[in-house]
């Protein structure tokens, strides 16, 4: 159908077609900026594109879910453009300047079945496919790796200071298992989910995209990480990196380190506090966060240390086939979010909670938060109540996930 709809708009057939993946992430939620482990797993839903060359470096782009047309040159990509969607093929095109035969274009139509309003990282998931479909179309050659490092930089660039687990788990995906992402040192490994696992997907009715509010929000919490790990390096005499990140404290701050942290603070003070150059506190791939701004810190640091603890003890438990310890961690893991790092919303908490008292073993919200998914944990004798309580509250779309391979030339 797809193929069908590019012949119809363009005039001639694909010559590529690729997949990319959703995600839901199972634990680690805000870690992986830090440099701290995460537990994602891909889903059958994604994003698909099929593309044809064109000359002149002109990339045309159309989407089946979107309006407007993109029109993009390779070689004078101007200012980030004002449509949502075109930002993100905007951010892929900047990270393959000069890569290839500077004249090749392209026709592009995009689709997808993964919804939009925030959390099963619909954005990662339309740059990866449009980097690997310009990558196979254009002859670039580049490898599963490089294109998530691309796409990391990519995003960054349309102005939300994320980390790299979305681009991950959807280049790297493995059916049937999650795969456990370390960042210092890089490694993946995949994690067998259970066989009585059943993983239900809701929607919370409240949107949650990498626009306005939401992202200046979850830079607010980069810049609190930030804080807090410049404020324990200087105390505990350890270099934690530019910029500062709470995984090269990870195996050095205890509670009491982290009990002695300012419960808020500015770039500025932290900065003259910890000796370190302001600059290295608020720069962002996209600007600069205001040093003057008063963030969380001595909640941001409990939060993703913590939660980096939970990601080792969810592997150990899915290895273990202990679904009911996997439930409790979930459960903590979303207290931790609401009450920590305050990135929970009513719907969230009141859709995980409906979740609960419909059997799950646990349940906590999936993504960023500020709204989007929330998942539960679930077994074949009670799947079907928790998906009949999440349906009480959930405007829809409520799912089972099931956990998929990653992106591929389809």
């Amino acid at each position: 159908e797809l193929k069908q709809a590019f012949t119809a708009l363009y005039g001639e057939a694909p010559s590529v077609t690729v997949r990319a993946p959703g995600r839901i992430n199972l634990i680690g939620e805000h870690t992986d900026y830090s440099l701290l482990p995460v537990l994602p797993l891909a889903i059958p839903l994604g994003t698909r594109v099929a593309a044809a060359s064109d000359s002149g470096g002109l990339v045309t782009a159309s989407s089946r879910q979107f309006q407007g047309t993109a029109r993009l040159e390779r070689g004078g990509l101007g200012q980030l453009p004002a449509t949502p969607w075109h930002r993100y093929l905007w951010g892929a095109l900047k990270m393959l300047e000069g890569r290839g035969a500077p004249d090749s274009g392209a026709r592009l139509l995009i689709e997808g079945d993964l919804p939009t309003t925030g959390g099963l990282s619909s954005s990662s998931s339309f740059t990866m496919a449009v980097l690997l479909g310009l990558s196979e179309l254009w002859g670039l050659g580049l490898s599963a790796e490089e294109l998530v490092a691309l796409a990391i930089v990519a995003e960054r660039q349309v102005g939300v200071e994320s980390g790299g687990m979305d681009q991950t788990i959807i280049g790297l995906a493995r059916a049937g298992a999650a795969l456990r992402i370390d960042f210092e040192p890089p490694a993946v490994r995949a994690v067998a989910l259970p066989e009585e696992l059943r993983l239900v997907v809701a929607y919370s009715g409240e949107q949650a995209p990498k626009g306005g509010s939401a992202r200046d929000a979850y830079n607010e919490r980069v810049v609190g990480c930030r804080l807090a790990a410049a404020l324990l390096g200087a105390r505990l005499g350890v270099e934690p990196g530019t910029p500062p990140v709470l995984g090269r404290l990870a195996d050095l701050a205890g509670e009491e380190e982290i009990a002695r942290l300012p419960e808020r603070g500015c770039a500025a003070a932290v900065a003259r506090e910890a000796g370190v150059e302001v600059d290295v506190l608020v720069k962002l791939t996209a600007g600069v966060f205001s040093d003057a701004a008063d963030v969380w810190v001595r909640p941001a640091a409990s939060h993703v240390l913590s939660e980096a603890r939970r990601v080792d003890a969810a592997e150990q438990a899915l290895g273990a086939g202990d679904l009911a310890g996997l439930g409790r961690l979930m459960d903590a893991s979303h207290g931790s979010l609401a009450e920590d790092y305050r990135c929970s919303t009513p719907g969230l908490d009141r859709l995980c909670q409906a979740m609960r008292n419909g059997g799950a073993l646990g349940a906590r919200l999936t993504g960023a938060g500020f709204g989007g998914y929330a998942i539960a944990a679930a077994t074949p004798d009670t799947v079907e109540a928790v998906l009949a309580a999440a349906n009480q509250v959930s405007p829809g779309p409520v799912f089972l996930a099931t956990a998929a391979g990653g992106m591929e030339r389809l």
